[in-house]
């Protein structure tokens, strides 16, 4: 488990003086990034050999959201690593003890060169794992659906602003975009992202959207069709 220790910043919020829906997976990222620099694997994971953790799927679960100036925890916890795949839980936890925010993500390491997934070494994943954790149940789901009539609703192009320390889109962006979907004032409980493919600089990326009973589903295509990413919100 490693912890995380931070104060709502301004820039952090909305109008309302609430921590934006996308800045929580910010908090989540940096704890992560932070993680594996403690325990010496550098910002991506194992630098020295070329592999990288990249994020496949999020089950983010919100019981209220942090607001400006609030003390928090942000936790992180891997409890599984299989094959090619390994499972991080998050919380946000306030000055109270109260649980804010729940997460389950689900990641596959690379090979960076090749780009080709690589088995989880036993030493790497003792080092994030140090002791047995007991609830390994997996609760991310990392297929959501892509059937459907999609709405158009915007294209952009992917600039250097948009590519993290890997060269393509982070993953944070897709929420981000997806916020802009949303009516005004319309309040997220529960998000799910789905990362099928990475997008890069010059891609044209065209947003479209479904409007459901209990929220919105955001798909996200290339140029070439690809598919890149698929986000659930509901109320």
């Amino acid at each position: 488990m490693y912890e995380m220790k931070i104060q709502v910043r301004y820039s952090e919020t909305d109008r309302n003086g609430r921590v934006r829906l996308h800045q929580i997976l910010e908090y989540f990222q940096d704890c992560v990034t932070f993680h594996s620099m403690a325990v010496g694997l550098g910002i991506r994971g194992d630098e020295q050999e070329n592999r990288a953790w990249y994020l496949i799927a999020w089950d983010i679960h919100i019981h209220r959201y942090p607001e400006m100036a609030e003390y928090l925890t942000i936790v992180t916890e891997p409890y599984k690593m299989r094959g090619f795949y390994g499972y991080r839980r998050f919380k946000i936890v306030d000055a109270n003890h109260n649980v804010l925010v729940e997460a389950d993500s689900n990641w596959i390491f690379m090979d960076i060169e090749k780009m080709i997934p690589v088995k989880i070494p036993q030493d790497l994943a003792d080092r994030y794992i140090s002791s047995p954790v007991e609830d390994q149940t997996v609760r991310v789901k990392r297929k959501l659906s892509a059937e459907g009539e999609w709405e158009e609703r915007e294209t952009l192009t992917v600039t250097k602003v948009f590519l993290d320390s890997n060269g393509h889109v982070n993953n944070t962006y897709y929420v981000l975009w997806a916020e802009d979907v949303l009516p005004e004032e319309y309040e997220i409980k529960e998000v799910k992202v789905d990362y099928r493919q990475s997008a890069f600089l010059g891609d044209t990326i065209r947003i479209s959207s479904i409007e459901e009973e209990k929220g919105w589903r955001v798909r996200f295509m290339n140029q070439d069709q690809t598919l890149i990413a698929l986000v659930e919100l509901k109320k």
